[in-house]
């Protein structure tokens, strides 16, 4: 169906949208051609695209296709999925992101494919984005925590995808709060060593925490983007579209 990644998370929250952001702008500004999907994002605002998730991706992109093509379902509610399409009496049909992303593969070498949530959480009556993910067939870049819960909630995800031969190309943690303790920077630490110990992938990061991230996306994007975790993580999936191209 074509190339790139999916990128998920452990949990909502812990920074899928600014490591798929800072992605997939280093891959296009290292002469990559990539495009981004955001298939279902919730508790969008209405007449402020630019600062949904989809609207952050396109612009790390630089791309300039339709919002109803990288996006085709945006619901107002701060819900998970399935209940935010319920309460606006709308139903999340997977042949439409699958034939959507077809369309975007087809303009692009690769897509950087962003989730809603965790692996789990429900898009339609009977499935769920770990569903979504097998049938795109695309390899994972998981985002967890750099931080106390993180080695569980990751190995957890990882078991998961593993149990659908999901491919997995890297889990990318991320500092979500300051450590600001002796004891929290411990916490932070053991739990990157540990999960390079028992991931069975590549672990990269921590990205450190970035307080000031919604008042200045772009430049934290940037920022993020010619870190050496990311750069890490661009060379890894560049390596793979071309494999699987």
């Amino acid at each position: 169906m074509g190339t790139g990644v999916f990128v998920t998370g452990t949990d909502t929250g812990v920074g899928k949208t600014v490591v798929s952001s800072a992605l997939v702008w280093r891959l296009v500004r290292t002469g990559r051609s990539f495009g981004v999907m955001k298939p279902v994002e919730t508790g969008v605002l209405s007449g402020q695209p630019s600062e949904s998730d989809a609207g952050r991706l396109m612009a790390a992109a630089s791309v300039h296709d339709g919002i109803e093509e990288v996006s085709p379902y945006r619901f107002p509610s701060p819900l998970a999925p399935l209940a935010a399409a319920s309460a606006q009496g709308r139903v999340i049909e997977m042949q439409e992101i699958l034939r959507q992303y077809e369309r975007l593969a087809a303009r692009y070498v690769g897509i950087v494919v962003e989730g809603a949530g965790g692996l789990l959480v429900p898009m339609g009556k009977d499935w769920d984005m770990r569903d979504l993910i097998g049938r795109l067939g695309l390899p994972v870049v998981l985002v967890g925590r750099a931080g106390l819960g993180g080695i569980n909630h990751a190995l957890l995800t990882l078991e998961g995808l593993r149990q659908r031969h999901c491919e997995i190309a890297a889990v990318v943690l991320n500092e979500t709060a300051l450590a600001a303790s002796p004891v929290e920077r411990e916490q932070c630490a053991s739990t990157v060593a540990l999960l390079r110990e028992r991931a069975g992938a590549p672990v990269l990061g921590p990205l450190p925490y970035r307080p000031h991230l919604d008042s200045d996306w772009s430049g934290a994007v940037e920022m993020l983007a010619q870190s050496s975790p990311i750069r890490e993580l661009a060379d890894l999936v560049w390596a793979n579209a071309v494999e699987m191209s």
